[in-house]
């Protein structure tokens, strides 16, 4: 017994490396080469560049003024400047922590399934959650959004909950969570925080917590929010908080913001989108369940249905609370696809020990093809990256001699104003500290540290000639015109 158990482990272990290597490349491979874009990446990765230069680690701004749009606390921001500081001022160093922490959910998802459900379960999960094409591709782990860390917080935080049916510490690490998922992604968190007393009341768990133990969990659960409250609240007082309440909450909640709308089939219609096929395999592995006892008795233990029953609301709760808020965007649900994965591998696991022979085959090549499927769209992705042109001609600008941080200005004949996409804000801050600016033409003429940007049918000779401009970059989308004469780097050796 000892050693097949022995030989099992190892095959595990052979297989899990396999899936984590499938799954690092799906994460890391080009993530630096995709161009950078505008909300949400950007704007996040402007507000940590700006406070790493302004040594500020509580308050982000957007080209250097207070932002209260991005009405986030800072935890994201601080995961992005480690990312800086370890990969660089660029995309990859942007994405980094993003891929670090997607990497962590699917390793701590393998483990926890692994130690409740056997080695089959947590196979299948870490593969469903590896090919979950929205979790790795779309707004999350590839990007430098808020999204992967706040997904891996959850994560903590749930399968904590579920862990302190065993130990009650568990329930203090899980509050911990909380509050770091907060400081991440703000209000988002009290979907957290709903599971948990949904779970704690129909497990009936709360009758077991002694007043000390619940004086803990609040503990672990606030204190960290109260310190980032108190620093945030010597730089503006109460406006920030306000906004967080005002616009973040209750705006976005009772109205559909900035053209975000849709219906109540609005997330189905997503997870249908990014998801079918697994959910397919789920639908068809719970009727399995349902008619065949011989599968599921073995999941009476209390700890078992426990488990069952916060996975349930793990999906059920954001799925529920964000289809009744009025503010619909796609990967408001990501958090739902780390319990999905579980639920597959579980079910997937018991079907395959105990379920008839003709099941087990076409659910083993039902499970194979969809991974396949999946992961055929996520290497159509990776290995594709689409340019950005006016985002490439910016970072021509590394090769230029003198020009960091020059005021970046944007010509255009009938606009007084500039127009930046948020993508090319960051791009010219990482590329060269450049500062764009919102003047016209007339304020690049007068600025004597300054470039600018002209989009190729907004170009003419007569424009260089007639001001004594010349082109510094060029490439498809336009020029960069300087007033002086720069040299490129490579020419003062």
């Amino acid at each position: 017994m000892y050693w097949s158990d022995r030989k099992g482990n190892v095959i595990y272990f052979l297989l899990a490396l396999i899936l984590l290597s499938v799954a690092c490349y799906n994460i890391f491979f080009n993530l630096g080469k995709f161009p950078i874009y505008s909300w949400d990446e950007a704007r996040h990765g402007v507000n940590a560049y700006e406070m790493l230069r302004q040594g500020n680690f509580i308050v982000n701004t957007y080209r250097y003024k207070m932002d209260y749009w991005n009405l986030k606390p800072p935890l994201s921001y601080w995961a992005i400047m480690l990312g800086y500081k370890t990969a660089g001022f660029n995309a990859l160093g942007l994405r980094l922590i993003s891929g670090i922490c997607a990497m962590l959910t699917i390793i701590i998802v393998g483990i926890f399934v692994k130690k409740n459900f056997g080695n089959a379960a947590s196979l299948v999960s870490m593969l469903t959650l590896s090919t979950s094409t929205q979790f790795l591709i779309n707004h999350s782990a590839r990007t430098g959004d808020a999204d992967s860390l706040y997904v891996f917080l959850f994560t903590v935080a749930i399968l904590s909950l579920l862990l302190s049916e065993k130990k009650d510490y568990w329930l203090y690490v899980s509050g911990l969570a909380f509050a770091l998922a907060f400081l991440t992604k703000s209000w988002h968190a009290g979907n957290i925080a709903v599971i948990m007393g949904l779970y704690l009341f129909i497990t009936g768990k709360y009758k077991k917590l002694s007043f000390k133990k619940w004086m803990i969990l609040c503990l672990c659960m606030i204190v960290p929010i109260l310190i980032w409250a108190v620093m945030r609240y010597q730089y503006d007082g109460f406006a920030f908080f306000q906004n967080m309440i005002s616009y973040d909450l209750l705006h976005r909640s009772t109205v559909p913001i900035e053209g975000h709308v849709g219906d109540e089939s609005y997330y189905g219609v997503i997870l249908s989108h990014f998801y079918f096929l697994w959910f397919a395999v789920l639908l068809g592995m719970i009727l399995v369940y349902l008619f065949h006892p011989n599968v599921s008795n073995d999941m009476s233990e209390s700890d078992k249905r426990f488990y069952i029953i916060g996975l349930c609301l793990w999906v059920v709760v954001p799925f529920i609370l964000y289809t009744f808020a009025k503010t619909k965007i796609r990967w408001y649900i990501l958090p739902v696809y780390p319990p999905l994965s579980i639920m597959i591998g579980i079910l997937a696991s018991r079907i395959l020990m105990k379920g008839r022979f003709l099941i087990k085959i076409v659910l083993l090549s039902a499970i194979l093809f969809v991974a396949h499927y999946y992961e055929g769209v996520i290497q159509t992705y990776v290995n594709n990256p689409i340019p950005n042109d006016q985002l490439s001609l910016i970072e021509k600008t590394k090769t230029l001699d003198g020009v960091r941080g020059y005021s970046l200005f944007k010509y255009h004949p009938k606009r007084h104003e500039a127009v930046w996409a948020q993508s090319a804000v960051l791009t010219a801050e990482l590329v060269n500290d450049l500062k764009v600016q919102g003047g016209d033409f007339h304020a690049f003429l007068k600025n004597d540290r300054a470039l600018l940007l002209v989009k190729k049918r907004f170009y003419t000779k007569q424009l260089a000639a007639s001001n004594h401009l010349n082109i510094v970059a060029s490439n498809h989308w336009g020029y960069i015109l300087s007033k002086e004469k720069i040299r490129m780097k490579h020419q003062l050796n």
